[in-house]
């Protein structure tokens, strides 16, 4: 965790319309760390849960000085209390402001970038990483280890970790007039939208004729394979180990489990749930929830 000291008045300023009102004695109040509840101390800037039937007591209880509350708490004496809409969102983006360490733009001098890739401003390019004939949007983190192919267009703010495969060829063949494989031709593209984040090991193909397309916002975890032709949507999540087989439509919103696998020539409706380990083999309707080998929609008790 970066070292700060963040000064209220500064973070005030940085949440903006995030805050209600603020409860306490402002002057000479800040902050230096963020914590788990068991490490939580005066300077830490603290948050309450508001979903909690407990939160005044929590709250009351609390080392920090300085801590995030909804509405329907009340004033702790020596506490500068500062009301937002969702303590929790807001907690999140004073970490990721003023804590969370980021890679200084520039390209590691063993990263091998080709003389026609399109490299945006302020993008960080980690070691022993290989970028074809990309486009490489303004703010990108790309991590060591990083394989990026021909014909990948990745855009602003994208954050790919170690080891990552982009734009690879897709597992798609034919047969000859004598039944032995041979590979269908794969010259689609892969084109990733706006603050998605690719986590380690993990690879998306390229499409065969057509592109494979990652939706702005959205996140996949670790050691997730997704295969060529998928068109996936927005602020759609994709958990560890998934396997999404070719030619799916995932819409908007949907979020898939740990373990799951996706057959391939389906669509996922906006907003739906694939369950840990489930095996989705036909098309999933808007917001349902399925699980199971073949999955199935859960019925609600």
């Amino acid at each position: 965790m970066k070292n700060a000291k963040v000064k209220l008045s500064e973070l005030l300023s940085f949440l903006g319309d995030e805050v209600m009102r603020v409860y306490g004695e402002t002057s000479g109040a800040y902050i230096d760390n963020l914590a788990d509840v068991a490490h939580v101390n005066e300077t830490t800037l603290d948050w309450v849960k508001p979903k909690n039937p407990d939160r005044q007591q929590i709250l009351e209880n609390s080392k920090a000085n300085v801590v995030l509350v909804d509405e329907g708490v009340l004033p702790v004496a020596g506490k500068v209390l500062i009301v937002v809409k969702n303590p929790k969102r807001a907690l999140a983006k004073v970490g990721n402001a003023f804590f969370v360490e980021r890679p200084q733009p520039g390209i590691h001098p063993t990263a091998i970038i080709d003389a026609q890739a399109e490299v945006g401003e302020d993008v960080y390019i980690g070691p022993f990483s290989v970028i074809g004939k990309a486009s490489i949007g303004a703010g990108c983190v790309i991590d060591s280890n990083v394989r990026i192919y021909d014909g990948v267009i990745l855009g602003k703010g994208c954050d790919i970790k170690a080891g990552a495969v982009l734009g690879g060829a897709g597992f798609g063949f034919e047969k000859d007039e004598d039944g032995n494989r041979f590979r269908f031709p794969q010259v689609g593209r892969l084109i990733i939208g706006d603050d998605v984040e690719v986590g380690a090991n993990t690879c998306i193909d390229r499409g065969a004729l057509s592109d494979t397309v990652i939706g702005d916002h959205t996140k996949i975890n670790n050691l997730c394979h997704i295969a060529h032709n998928n068109k996936i949507g927005s602020n759609v999540v994709i958990t560890g180990c998934v396997n999404v087989s070719g030619s799916n439509v995932i819409d908007d919103n949907v979020w898939i489990a740990p373990n799951a696998s996706i057959r391939g020539f389906i669509h996922l409706g906006e907003g739906c749930t694939v369950g840990m380990g489930a095996v989705a083999t036909k098309d999933i309707p808007a917001g349902e929830t399925w699980v199971g080998n073949p999955a199935k929609k859960m019925e609600k008790k």
